[in-house]
């Protein structure tokens, strides 16, 4: 039989165990939430980029006037 002691400390370990593994999972969600705004950046400039492209082409459809 586990004294009180030896289950305080038990319960204390496995609370610093629960509360490193939550900073993990919310250091990879950090992480991951970045990386998704600076994809979603990019995409959103690539985007403008091809419809301007594409507004030039229905303007010009031989590049015959510059």
């Amino acid at each position: 039989m586990k004294t009180a002691m030896e289950v305080e400390v038990s319960n204390e370990k496995r609370i610093v165990e629960a509360l490193e593994s939550i900073e993990k999972h919310l250091s990879t969600l950090a992480k991951d939430t970045k990386a998704n705004k600076e994809l979603r950046i990019e995409n959103r400039d690539l985007f403008a980029d091809l419809e301007k492209k594409i507004e030039d082409l229905a303007k010009n459809p031989f590049n015959l006037s510059d």
